[in-house]
C-alpha cells in the first residue's frame, strides 16, 4: 500500500486552514490604499498595528502552489484541484532560483515526505521543530504585540515568539545560529523591515522540501496597507544555495474575532512515528 495517504493526513492535522481560503483563488497582494493610510501612533512613535494576524492563502505545503496539507490531500482523494498563485514574486517565473544541486535535494526531499524510511525524511514541522521565519508567516495566524522599542510576533503553533528590537543594535556574532535567526527591525513610514541573520539552516520553507543553508540572509518588510490588510514580503539571498536573492509574496488580513488556543507538539507524541514503514499503525 502507498504510503503517502498517511504522509498526508500527517500534515492535514499540522498544517491545515479554513479550505474557504483556498476556494477563493485570492490574490497574493493586498491593493494599497488610495490615500495612504493614516494609524494611531503608539507613544514610542510606532505604527500601531498590534492584533492577531493570518495569511489569505495559507499552508505551507508547496511555495509555487500555496495551499494547506487538507488542501493537497483532497486534491489527491479526487477532489477539486486547486490552483493558487505562486508565492514567488521574483523571479517573474514564480520558480525559485535553485542552483542544480539544490534544485535535486530539494525534489529528493519531497520525495522522500511521500514515502519516508528516516526520521530526517519527514518535514521538520511533523517532527515537531521550530519553523522559523518566513514559514511561520504563511501557515497559522500569528499576533503582533508592541512595547516600547520592540516589536514581538507570538504564535501559538509550538509557542514559537520573535522578538524584535528596534534600538538598532548590531546582529548577533556570526559563531551563534538560532532557529529563529536573529532579526533587527525599523520603521519605513507604514513598513516595518527586519534585517534577519544568524539562522541555523535547519527548518524547511515548504512541506515540498524547499530549503536554505545556514548562510541565508532575509530581508522581511510588513507593508500595513490599512487598518486590517498587510503585505509581508520577504528576500532571501542565500549563494549558496541560490542563482540570485529572490522575493516571496503573502497577503495578511486582521483577524479581530480571534483568540489562541493550546496547539503543542509534547513528549510521547508519535505522529511522526506513524509516518514510518515500520509502525503498523501507518498501516
Amino acid at each position: 500500500m502507498r504510503p503517502w495517504p498517511f504522509a498526508i493526513g500527517a500534515a492535514v492535522l499540522l498544517l491545515a486552514v479554513p479550505l474557504a481560503a483556498q476556494e477563493k483563488q485570492a490574490e497574493q497582494t493586498q491593493p494599497p490604499a488610495a490615500n495612504p493610510w493614516r494609524p494611531a501612533r503608539l507613544p514610542d512613535g510606532q505604527p500601531d498595528v498590534q492584533g492577531f494576524w493570518n495569511p489569505v492563502i495559507g499552508g505551507g505545503f508547496s511555495l509555487t502552489n500555496p495551499r494547506t496539507g487538507a488542501a493537497d490531500f483532497e486534491e489527491r482523494a479526487g477532489g477539486r484541484a486547486v490552483r493558487n498563485p505562486s508565492r514567488i514574486v521574483d523571479p517573474p517565473d514564480g520558480l525559485v532560483p535553485y542552483q542544480p544541486w539544490a534544485a535535486a535535494v530539494q525534489g529528493q526531499q519531497a520525495s522522500n515526505f511521500e514515502r519516508p524510511t528516516r526520521p530526517e525524511h519527514i518535514d521538520t514541522q511533523n517532527r515537531c521543530l521550530l519553523n522559523g521565519a518566513p514559514r511561520l508567516y504563511y501557515l497559522p495566524t500569528f499576533r503582533i504585540i508592541q512595547v516600547p522599542g520592540s516589536v514581538v510576533f507570538v504564535w501559538d503553533d509550538y509557542h514559537a515568539y520573535r522578538v524584535i528590537p528596534l534600538d538598532g543594535r548590531p546582529h548577533l556574532g556570526s559563531k551563534i545560529t538560532l532557529w529563529m535567526g536573529d532579526g533587527r527591525g525599523h520603521w519605513e513610514n507604514n513598513t516595518l523591515v527586519i534585517d534577519t541573520t544568524n539562522l541555523n539552516g535547519r527548518p524547511r520553507l515548504s512541506v515540498a522540501g524547499d530549503f536554505f543553508s545556514d548562510k541565508a540572509h532575509l530581508v522581511e518588510r510588513f507593508t500595513f496597507i490599512d487598518a486590517n490588510s498587510m503585505n509581508y514580503e520577504v528576500t532571501i539571498d542565500d549563494p549558496t544555495v541560490f542563482t540570485r536573492p529572490w522575493t516571496m509574496r503573502v497577503a495578511e488580513k486582521r483577524r479581530p474575532d480571534y483568540e489562541f488556543w493550546e496547539f503543542a507538539c509534547h513528549e510521547g507524541e508519535q505522529n511522526a512515528e506513524h509516518l514510518l514503514p515500520n509502525d503498523p499503525a501507518r498501516y
